[in-house]
């Protein structure tokens, strides 16, 4: 049987002991108080320095945003306006990707502009030498205008695009081969809704340079030609037709009308109806400036195209052109 060792203590050792344990306590007590007055210091300092950083970020977006702000409202006009037209622009942009089929809104006229009489327009015997047609299409780019371009290169021709602003961005590069292959880039108002464009001078205005800045910044060509929707001589303007064209002399640009119409906006017509408007009629003038349309639902038109330009090529004398400084403009009024 173990006897149990028993370990005696003095008093002195005891004290030592305590005093040991006591002092082992009083460090692990400095070293937490430590601890804590760092970590005290160096939280605070942590998180001030992370609000300082999302400060200088937060700052400089909004300083860039009062700078981009700044150009809208000098390029654009006010906030307000700024936000109507984004708006607006994405409503036209959803409304054209949602259907490929652009509705035309036609507009009743009171002539038969392949009839009427207009500068540059004389009958064949009372000028002599080259008869110079213009083919024209307004409305686009659509999804039948890449089409229409294949048709133009091939034949080695150039025309004319009145086109209207549309933001998609499948109509990017569409608009940049225009211009690319040779072609004139011509304006037809920036949202082609009459009520808008025609409800004063100020919203006329508002809409051309629009469409006049986004066909640069797309394309980098500063355009300079214009086609009233519905034609100078519409019905629907509640301004002075006359006021808007001064609106337009002002930024150095001249409109356009037609003296030749492919018919293609009115109902019922077909490849047929549109070849004979226009090979019926180029032969009656000089100086031709032919409206067709590019439009998702114009179908009849880029099928009657090749045909076309090839009754044209044939006739005598007769060359097709884009519309260019030198081109004389053909105007219904004055």
């Amino acid at each position: 049987m173990k006897r149990k060792r028993f370990i005696v203590m003095t008093s002195d050792e005891k004290t030592s002991r305590s005093g040991k344990v006591y002092s082992k306590r009083i460090q692990r007590l400095r070293r937490l108080i430590v601890a804590t007055v760092i970590a005290s210091c160096l939280i605070p300092t942590c998180i001030c320095i992370i609000l300082s950083i999302k400060y200088d970020r937060l700052h400089s977006s909004y300083e860039q945003s009062r700078t981009d702000l700044n150009w809208y409202r000098d390029k654009y006009g006010t906030e307000m306006e700024i936000l109507a037209r984004e708006a607006e622009e994405k409503a036209e942009a959803e409304k054209i990707a949602s259907a490929e089929v652009e509705n035309e809104e036609s507009v009743s006229m009171d002539v038969d502009y392949a009839n009427v009489e207009v500068s540059g327009a004389q009958n064949p015997e009372d000028i002599e030498g080259t008869r110079y047609v213009y083919l024209t299409f307004d409305d686009g780019p659509s999804s039948n205008t890449n089409e229409i371009l294949d048709i133009l290169a091939e034949y080695d021709v150039k025309a004319t695009f009145f086109v209207c602003g549309k933001p998609d961005a499948r109509y990017t590069d569409v608009y940049k081969r225009i211009v690319d292959e040779g072609h004139t880039l011509g304006m037809h108002s920036y949202s082609h809704k009459y009520e808008v464009i025609y409800d004063s001078a100020v919203s006329f205005k508002a809409d051309l340079d629009k469409l006049r800045v986004f066909l640069y910044e797309t394309t980098g060509v500063w355009t300079k030609y214009y086609r009233f929707p519905g034609g100078s001589s519409n019905n629907v303007s509640t301004v002075d037709m006359h006021e808007l064209i001064e609106c337009l002399n002002d930024g150095d640009i001249t409109f356009f009308d037609w003296n030749v119409s492919a018919g293609d906006d009115k109902s019922g017509s077909n490849k047929t109806t549109i070849y004979n408007n226009i090979v019926g009629n180029v032969p009656r003038f000089k100086h031709c400036v032919v409206l067709m349309h590019d439009a998702a639902d114009k179908k009849a038109t880029v099928e009657a195209l090749p045909e076309i330009i090839e009754a044209i090529k044939e006739m005598d004398d007769t060359v097709i052109y884009p519309i260019t400084d030198d081109t004389l403009p053909v105007q219904h009024i004055k």
